[in-house]
């Protein structure tokens, strides 16, 4: 089955990027510990490293690398196979031997004809299924195309974001411009204020819709983190608040302490961009609290995909919002009670992200400790009976 999903801009593309790198690194730093080299990484053939391998530079394996595969901007060809993850940020992907665990791409193309164990994912670049290519778990492509041969064996589904509706609608409200300058001048007026109020509309629908993309991508790529953390917030949920509460007051705190000593300035642009991505993860588990919420009290089911989830969640927030706009008068009531809520949410996040570790933890729920029942004590036995 295939899902494709328009975007807006390439903006979407460059936020989503950053975000799905820090819980990445996250997920990734959470156990290991990684020394970055700066020269070509080559296993030969019949040759094991038994390592984690992240380098600047190109990476070819023709054995077998036990271990993760990171490459930061260099070619990585693999013939032999690979046990863990392989990433490559900015650097092509030639895969003809196998990856055990997933493989993701980040701004440069991917080009395979052998084994995928786990998940591909795709950010910017271009995938293609020669021949002979096997994909056992879900191939997640953001801005770019699939292309797929003969006899490729697809185990998952494909999850495509497309960015080219803009290239589609930009050029055509451009020929309705000039065909309404080449028209009546009577008609200007009324075309110039329907064109505004188009275009207003436009932009708020856009901005709805970037919302409901940014929240969508974590529930495709991370559903487990996602599940992880809503369930934080339905067990824990006043720890949760107190917990975002907290990182929101210490946030600014500690920025300034990293912009006032030198070793800390470099750390700012990825401490955001932590931030970003809990942000963002924490706010699709919020959602999908607030669907099942929504749906106990109108006595209905809620929908089973997580993705569906998600998005009823949000949804009900944006036409909250929404109608107050439209609604004059008391229409900012209702605004603002979305906004708060959306607020509130935040904060319950970024407190259930931090409990499970970007959603990598499993989650205790708190309440009342019952203590063992003690063991009931034995019965008098009766005194024997001695025979006459």
């Amino acid at each position: 089955m295939k899902t494709k999903i328009s975007g807006k801009s390439l903006l979407l593309a460059c936020m989503i990027t950053f975000a799905l790198l820090a819980a990445g690194h996250a997920r990734w730093s959470n156990s290991k510990n990684y020394d970055l080299r700066r020269s070509d990484v080559v296993v030969e053939k019949d040759e094991t490293v038994r390592e984690d391998v992240v380098t600047e530079k190109a990476i070819t394996v023709i054995g077998t690398l036990q271990g993760d595969c990171v490459s930061l901007g260099g070619l990585v060809d693999v013939k032999g196979k690979v046990t863990g993850d392989l990433v490559s940020l900015g650097g092509p992907v030639n895969l003809s031997g196998s990856v055990q665990g997933d493989l993701v791409s980040i701004g440069a193309s991917v080009e395979t004809s052998g084994l995928i164990k786990g998940d591909l994912v795709a950010i910017g670049a271009n995938v293609s299924l020669k021949p002979g290519a096997t994909v056992q778990g879900e191939i997640s492509s953001i801005g770019g195309r699939i292309e797929q041969g003969d006899r490729v064996i697809l185990q998952g589904r494909i999850n495509n974001v497309n960015l080219n509706l803009l290239k589609r609608l930009v050029p055509s409200l451009m020929r309705f411009t000039n065909e309404t300058h080449r028209g009546d001048n009577s008609l200007r007026g009324p075309l110039l204020f329907g064109g505004l109020l188009g275009a207003g509309l436009l932009v708020l629908c856009s901005l709805f819709l970037l919302g409901a993309v940014m929240l969508v991508v974590p529930a495709i790529f991370f559903p487990r983190n996602v599940e992880a953390v809503s369930r934080e917030i339905t067990a824990n949920f006043w720890k949760s608040a107190g917990i975002g509460a907290l990182i929101v007051m210490a946030l600014f705190p500690a920025l300034l302490l990293m912009a006032i000593s030198i070793l800390g300035i470099p750390l700012i642009p990825l401490a955001l961009l932590v931030l970003a991505a809990a942000k963002l993860l924490g706010f699709c588990g919020f959602s999908v609290v607030l669907t099942k919420r929504f749906f106990e009290g109108i006595k209905r089911p809620a929908p089973a995909p997580l993705i569906a989830q998600v998005c009823v969640g949000y949804l009900l927030l944006a036409v909250a919002i929404f109608i107050g706009h439209a609604v004059p008068l008391l229409g900012w009531l209702l605004v603002l009670a979305g906004l708060i809520i959306i607020a509130f949410g935040v904060l319950l996040g970024l407190g259930a992200v931090w409990s499970t570790k970007m959603g990598t933890a499993a989650v205790i729920a708190q309440g009342p400790q019952v203590p063992p029942a003690s063991p009931a004590a034995p019965a008098n036995p009766a005194p024997p009976v001695t025979p006459a």
